[in-house]
């Protein structure tokens, strides 16, 4: 029997080069991940910070008008609270001279119709603003001055009335604009309900 000589594969030996080849390509491979994941997490960082910045932005610009709204409102209540004042200082002077009674009388009801008029105009305008842009525990405290204010206009045009011995133009509430509550109601907003 003849001696066969085994032959073995001679093992592949990597070579020195090929090595570096390798170890290049996988690191560049995990250098281009890595760069690609960390592109991806500022990218979407960056996203998420622009979001928030044009939230921060909105929430300070409702925040802004409605506190210009809010002061314009209590601005307005305090002309107008001013403006029944100076209509109960003549009523006020009846007592102290008789003689003027008639005069006095007039200059409060010439008053009452200034009131009457700022009512009308800036007093409706601005509590319409208001129920459009304020809060509801901000309208419910508008509603409460309000109701204090027609109180105290109601007691001033009553006493007024009793001097003169005849009722007093109360004037019409100016309704809105035709069209106006059904277009509020076309954009889905209740008008009886503050937003």
């Amino acid at each position: 029997m003849a001696d066969h000589h085994l032959v073995r594969p001679s093992p592949i030996r990597h070579s020195g080069a090929m090595d570096s080849g390798l170890a290049a390509v996988l690191g560049t491979t995990v250098r281009a991940l890595g760069t690609g994941a960390t592109g991806l997490a500022a990218a979407l960082l960056g996203r998420s910070t622009a979001r928030h910045q044009v939230s921060a932005e909105n929430m300070r610009a409702l925040r802004e008008s409605r506190r210009a709204t809010y002061l314009a409102f209590a601005e307005a209540h305090e002309r107008y609270l001013d403006l029944l004042s100076t209509t109960l200082i003549p009523l006020s002077r009846i007592e102290r001279f008789p003689s003027q009674c008639e005069e006095w009388i007039e200059k409060a009801h010439k008053r009452w119709n200034q009131v009457l008029k700022y009512r009308q105009n800036e007093i409706q305008k601005i509590r319409a603003v208001l129920y459009l842009d304020a809060t509801r525990p901000v309208a419910e405290a508008a509603l409460e001055v309000t109701m204090r204010f027609a109180l105290l206009s109601n007691a001033t045009r009553r006493t007024i009335e009793a001097l003169k011995g005849q009722g007093l133009d109360t004037g019409p509430i100016t309704p809105p604009r035709p069209g106006y509550i059904d277009r509020l109601t076309e954009d889905g907003l209740d008008p009886e309900t503050p937003a």
